[in-house]
């Protein structure tokens, strides 16, 4: 039985994960599901046995799983986001880990147009799923991916692996020419009411779903709906069979009732939301004070009353309302007017399934002149941690409402296509140390949502090109974002946002842009890929080249994993990628140039001549990679990086005194010896000293 209801509440979380219904949690973090879905390596056990308790297998399931089962199978999954495909690709890897033991786990396309097949992980036994990103602004897949298939399932066929590919049907019929036969599986989705009764009998096992999915009027919701809008309808179900919406009556006519109920919910309670609004006698405060209570769920009654009076502000300033005193309603009357209940722990309680979802939906179509000011009051919202007529408003408290006011304003911006409503909130929460990670995990969680995804990676890069003095914080959150998991899926779509966003002036962002290289840097997949682009960048045109500039630094400063003492761009443990010092001296040519700031720059040129201070087999890197970057032409007025890096060099290790360390001084009159050989001569090739000796080249 503990087995049944673990896995009741698993499905409840994935449930709310596919619907971005982060709102409905009832614990502080946003969901379960969400931070097994952000794990990059591998899919978990758990997550995947709660795909494969409620996939409803599509005709024709059998026999690709057959044929996905064999060393080196290639599947091409061809549907649009929000048509089942992502759940067909995780099912499938689901039960091929269950048939082989493999491990499954999602494979980055990489960071330019063509995916890098000789990067194909070692692994063997291993089953991925490659999401090819979306056509967009100076970004495309390359017309060839189709053909490299080929090469693709014959590496996989030596390693005993698996891949299955996401794309749409447009976008493949662009790539897909010389593909390898058959790799386009003909599944054709399940009928509705079949993905219906699946989710049901998972979450909902003491449910008689055959009476529910049998159901007419149930029939005629579901008819014609996707995977997403089959899901909407088992939510309904699922919220309606529940307290406090089952009722004190049983039997038929309450089952009756609770289909009535979920058939006007899906119709998002549109007639009798109308008929309540126009009632006579209706006040604006009571208006109010039902829109809070649908924002505020699980929020303690007193702080949906003061947000009431503070929503009144912000909609009009005539509708003001005091609450201090007995003039204005109180909270029971107000409970009562909206037709809800009062629960033991003072927090309102519909009676309606959806019914909260339902009155901000009707608010938002019914007042389009007051969407601005709403959208000002939902976002500020959460940051209130007291007001001057209640008790502190705890940390739980702020991040439950965080989580439904975020998710909202995902839904609501998706839905419009307008980034504002995400905007409001970001903007909002910027200096909020509790609720900013929240803005950050939410907006991360979005962009790898399968039907969100696509409209949040526009807004990610509209915002890392928002150089506004309020464009800030967008730019900083969209940095971040890119960081993280998105990064590593999206590793060419976040490195162009970050390359925007290097051109900031804002100094949070910088320090957020330097921590997004680091953690991009602690993936080993990507590393060669982020060094490519920061090196492609520093060697173009002068808005690139400081967002190389910045980004080359906070790589340069990087220590190494296998030793502290050294930079990680001269560590050969590193991974597998491979730096070549042309594209080091590139990299430093761009710290080096005198027009560039001088900001952690001395901080670079230490820890690299602490390397070859303290690593013998590391000063000829150090120094060749220095004198090259050096070597370029001199500057109008004599400004030249030879001069930036000689004066470095004596900060690193200044003039010598009875106590300094000889070596050091030894290196330093070294390499400046050799940056005035280069100056005065043609560069000839160096024979550094051997370590200790204390001689100088020839």
């Amino acid at each position: 039985m503990e087995q049944v209801l673990a896995l009741a509440r698993a499905v409840a979380d994935l449930r709310q994960e596919a619907l971005f219904n982060f709102g409905e949690m009832t614990g502080v973090k946003l969901t379960a599901v969400l931070g097994q879905m952000l794990e990059h390596s591998e899919l978990p056990d758990a997550y995947l046995d709660t795909v494969r308790a409620v996939f409803a297998p599509p005709e024709g399931y059998g026999e690709t799983l057959d044929r996905f089962a064999r060393s080196g199978a290639t599947l091409v999954l061809l549907r649009e986001p929000g048509a089942g495909r992502s759940f067909i690709a995780q099912a499938l890897l689901a039960d091929l880990r269950k048939i082989t033991k493999a491990r499954v786990g999602p494979l980055s396309f990489g960071g330019t147009d063509r995916f890098p097949v000789h990067r194909l992980p070692v692994e063997e036994n291993t089953g991925y799923l490659l999401e090819l990103p979306a056509d967009e602004e100076k970004f495309a897949v390359a017309d060839d991916f189709g053909a490299t298939l080929g090469k693709i399932q014959s590496i996989l066929a030596g390693r005993e692996s698996q891949l299955v590919v996401l794309t749409t049907p447009e976008q493949w019929a662009r790539i897909g020419r010389g593909a390898p036969p058959g790799v386009v599986p003909p599944l054709k989705l399940p009928k509705p009411e079949k993905i219906a009764a699946s989710w049901l009998r998972a979450e909902a096992p003491s449910l008689d779903v055959s009476r529910w999915v049998g159901e007419q009027r149930i029939k005629d919701l579901l008819q014609g709906q996707g995977p997403s809008g089959a899901l909407e309808v088992v939510s309904l179900i699922v919220k309606a069979t529940q307290p406090p919406h089952t009722g004190e009556s049983s039997g038929e006519e309450a089952f009756s009732r609770q289909v009535d109920a979920v058939v006007s919910a899906r119709k998002s309670w549109r007639s009798q939301l109308l008929e309540w609004h126009s009632r006579e006698g209706r006040t604006s405060f009571q208006r109010n004070f039902l829109l809070t209570a649908a924002m505020f769920r699980n929020a303690p009654v007193a702080h949906v009353y003061a947000q009431t009076a503070l929503l009144a502000k912000y909609l009009a300033k005539a509708e003001a309302v005091n609450l201090s005193g007995q003039g204005a309603p109180g909270v029971i009357e107000m409970v009562h007017s909206i037709e809800a209940e009062l629960t033991d722990d003072d927090t309102v309680q519909f009676s309606k399934p959806g019914w909260d979802d339902a009155a901000l939906s009707y608010f938002w179509i019914d007042r389009p002149m007051a969407r601005n000011g709403f959208l000002r009051w939902m976002a500020k919202a959460p940051t209130a941690k007291a007001t001057s007529l209640l008790e502190t408003f705890t940390s739980e408290d702020r991040l439950l409402l965080a989580n439904r006011v975020g998710a909202f304003a995902v839904r609501w911006a998706v839905r419009h296509e307008k980034p504002k409503p995400l905007e409001e909130v970001v903007l909002a929460w910027h200096k909020d140390l509790l609720l900013w990670p929240t803005a950050v995990d939410l907006v991360s969680a979005a962009a790898l949502h399968p039907t969100m995804g696509r409209f949040l990676h526009e807004v990610l890069l509209s915002w890392s090109k928002n150089t506004s003095e309020d464009g800030a914080a967008l730019q900083k959150l969209a940095v971040e974002v890119c960081a993280g998991e998105f990064g590593r899926r999206h590793t060419g779509k976040a490195l162009r946002r970050l390359r925007h966003a290097a051109e900031t002036v804002h100094d949070d962002v910088r320090a957020s842009l330097d921590a997004a290289v680091r953690n991009l840097w602690d993936d080993a997949a990507v590393r060669s890929t982020l060094f490519s682009s920061v090196v492609e960048w520093c060697s173009q045109d002068p808005s690139r080249a400081e967002a190389g500039r910045r980004c080359f630094l906070a790589l340069a400063t990087l220590r190494s994993q296998a030793e502290a003492k050294l930079p990680a761009l001269l560590s050969p443990g590193e991974g597998d990628a491979e730096f070549s010092t042309d594209d080091l001296t590139a990299g430093w040519r761009a710290l080096l140039d005198p027009a560039a700031p001088e900001d952690g720059l001395a901080e670079a040129v230490g820890q690299w001549m602490d390397a070859a201070a303290e690593h013998a087999e590391q000063r000829p890197v150090v120094f060749h990679v220095l004198r090259g970057a050096v070597d370029t032409e001199g500057r109008a007025g004599g400004s030249h990086p030879r001069h930036r890096l000689r004066d470095l060099l004596y900060l690193w290790q200044p003039v010598p005194s009875v106590t300094e360390d000889s070596e050091r001084v030894r290196l330093r009159h070294e390499l400046v010896d050799l940056l005035e050989h280069d100056r005065r001569r043609s560069v000839v090739l160096y024979r550094p000293a051997r370590a200790g000796s204390g001689g100088q080249p020839a």
